[in-house]
């Protein structure tokens, strides 16, 4: 790990079984020695108690990425909440909905499900009557709004074509939170690349009106960006900013807004030269 000078990076490794910390103790000798900027801790213990005392001792942190199973090793919605109450924190969270949608109508699975969110309103809600994937979509929206963050970005993963499960189905959810703009977009950047032909990676969802439900066309972009923002100025930073539920990423823009030059759109470029686009380069929707 290489870095500015003087910037140190601290991991926390959190498990509660014995038996995997030792696994991972084991993996990580062949990564040592460390550098001389990286601590690696490796905790045996209860998430429900370390994480919350964790981030008490902390107290003001700086930037920190937390990786969280919030329902296999149990994390509530208002301890993840806190974490992200802090400043410059972003949180991965895995979201088993396979098991989650499992437990959802068993009586004895509601203790556990409370605990998740902290409380019991979830018992309520319209997706316990609903089937299939319209309640994966509203469970999924549900859990969203219970996350006080600016940035709810969900990344649909599907069953491996090996799994016994049918390949179509929603295995789990990887849903980034947090509350600054050039997070949500470096997080598109480096999960878009994780896509694969068979389709196990998937962005879904119903955005600007336009329902993407596989891989999407830069043509399908330029539509979009023609429809919404006829008029309208923005720095290229600002419109990615303005579009960020999209499941596109910079050199999609770059592509979709070229393809407009001079036929539906002007660009002043102030960042980039000739014919680049990036950071203030302003683009006109005319």
């Amino acid at each position: 790990m290489h870095g500015r000078e003087g910037q140190r990076l601290r991991m926390y490794l959190i498990e509660d079984h014995a038996n995997q910390v030792r696994r991972l103790e084991k993996v990580l000798k062949s990564l040592q020695p460390y550098p001389e900027n990286l601590t690696v801790e490796v905790k045996l213990a209860d998430s429900r108690r370390y994480i919350p005392d964790l981030v008490e001792r902390l107290g003001s942190f700086g930037p920190a990425f937390f990786l969280i199973d919030p329902y296999g090793h149990p994390l509530s919605v208002p301890v993840i909440n806190g974490i992200l109450s802090h400043g410059r924190t972003e949180i991965l969270i895995n979201l088993m909905w396979f098991r989650i949608n499992m437990d959802l109508p068993n009586p004895n699975a509601e203790a556990r499900l409370d605990e998740l969110f902290g409380d019991k309103d979830w018992r309520t809600q319209a997706f316990m009557a609903m089937h299939g994937f319209e309640r994966e979509q509203a469970f999924i929206n549900y859990f969203r709004s219970r996350l006080l963050c600016k940035f709810v970005l969900p990344f649909r993963l599907r069953y491996d074509p090996e799994d016994v499960q049918s390949g179509s189905r929603t295995k789990y959810y990887l849903l980034h939170a947090s509350n600054h703009a050039k997070a949500v977009l470096l997080m598109k950047e480096v999960m878009w690349p994780l896509g694969d032909e068979e389709g196990t990676f998937d962005y879904s969802g119903k955005e600007q009106g336009v329902l993407i439900s596989r891989t999407p066309s830069v043509d399908e972009l330029r539509r979009i960006l023609e429809r919404e923002f006829k008029g309208r100025e923005f720095s290229f930073d600002e419109l990615r900013e303005e579009t960020w539920r999209l499941p596109f990423i910079g050199k999609h823009y770059r592509e979709a807004i070229k393809g407009l030059e001079g036929k539906g759109a002007s660009i002043h470029r102030i960042s980039s030269k000739r014919t680049g686009i990036s950071g203030k380069d302003r683009i006109l929707f005319e």
